[in-house]
């Protein structure tokens, strides 16, 4: 008898996490900052929250990155804050909505472009998102 139990509790040591185990998965967020002005703050939050919770990643310099973990399967919003003291960048905080994440690490690469533009501002910031294993 206690063979057989043996053989049974091995049974469900495999298959109960092969049952349950994508609600067990977490995923990482990274952001590459591609931008010459240092990244400040980034904050992530579920999406359709209320508001952000305090930042998760801070001071990432030019060419720099980061990442935070430990995020399930959802969606998500985040928002980056730029170290910008002149008047060039037409908006230091970049907000991506309603990111998705199933099965994969999600990683934003921030950039900046010159406007062609003639305005109060030069340069925009924007967001890029890979899904990297």
């Amino acid at each position: 008898m206690s063979r057989r139990f043996a053989t049974l509790a091995l049974l469900a040591a495999v298959a109960l996490p092969l049952a349950i185990g994508c609600q067990f998965l977490v995923f990482k967020i990274c952001v590459k900052n591609q931008t010459e002005y240092y990244l400040d703050e980034v904050a992530i939050k579920s999406a359709g929250d209320p508001t952000y919770p305090p930042a998760v990643i801070k001071d990432v310099a030019p060419g720099g990155s980061d990442a935070a973990g430990g995020y399930g399967a959802g969606s998500y919003d985040v928002r980056a804050s730029f170290d910008v003291a002149d008047g060039a960048v037409c908006e230091p905080i970049v907000e991506v909505t309603d990111i998705e994440i199933e099965s994969t690490n999600v990683c934003i690469t921030y950039e900046q472009e010159s406007l062609l533009t003639k305005s109060t501002c030069d340069e925009e910031i924007y967001a890029t998102i890979d899904y990297v294993l």
